[in-house]
């Protein structure tokens, strides 16, 4: 079939599919992903790791200008912060609260000064379960979290065990997000001298 359209409209129908070839292209490079796994470390839980010599380069160089460059070359336009590896349970009980509490206000003001920029899993003090249901209150409630970061176990008890019922409960009724990371339980470190159990 031969098409009657003439010279101008093709002229115009090559133009419109330049036009939308651009705005593809250009829908392509603004950020419009979602990072779940991006780590925040606020300066109050770097100090705790620090002073039981649990820090490591990656968290030691962490800032949030270098987040922002890191989701803008990756084409992120949101990255959920969340608690990076020790977590707290390496502190002893009741000094792993107040870190997590200033940890998790420092996060949420970190979204509010960048609007859009970043979400928060909250930092909860586990193993500790009373008072970590007292931060799923405060954080759900004031801060207004979009979940919670833990690790997948603490010491020698998986996220199954029966300690961990009443705060698995509280986040079900909450109908919350629960985001886990990995982490080497006690029974599987320093299996081989000299290679980190993470490799």
């Amino acid at each position: 079939m031969i098409c009657g359209c003439g010279r101008r409209s093709l002229l115009l129908g090559g133009a419109a599919s330049l036009l939308t070839a651009e705005a593809h292209a250009a829908a392509q490079a603004k950020p419009h992903r979602i990072d779940v796994h991006h780590h925040v470390v606020p300066p109050v839980y770097l100090e705790a790791v620090k002073r039981a010599r649990l820090d490591n380069p990656p968290m030691t160089s962490w800032t949030p200008e270098r987040s922002l460059a890191d989701m803008d070359k990756a084409g992120i336009a949101t990255a959920i912060l969340s608690p990076m590896p020790p977590h707290l349970a390496f502190l002893p009980v009741g000094e792993a609260a107040p870190i997590a509490r200033a940890s998790n206000d420092w996060a949420r003001a970190l979204g509010v000064s960048h609007p859009g920029r970043f979400g928060v899993f909250a930092m909860l003090p586990l193993p500790d379960i009373d008072a970590s249901l007292q931060e799923v209150a405060y954080a759900f409630d004031v801060l207004k979290v979009d979940g919670v970061g833990i690790m997948t176990n603490y010491g020698d008890k998986w996220l199954g065990h029966d300690h961990f019922a009443p705060l698995f409960e509280e986040l079900n009724r909450r109908r919350a997000v629960v985001y886990t990371h990995p982490i080497s339980p006690a029974c599987c470190v320093n299996l081989v001298k000299g290679v980190s159990d993470g490799w």
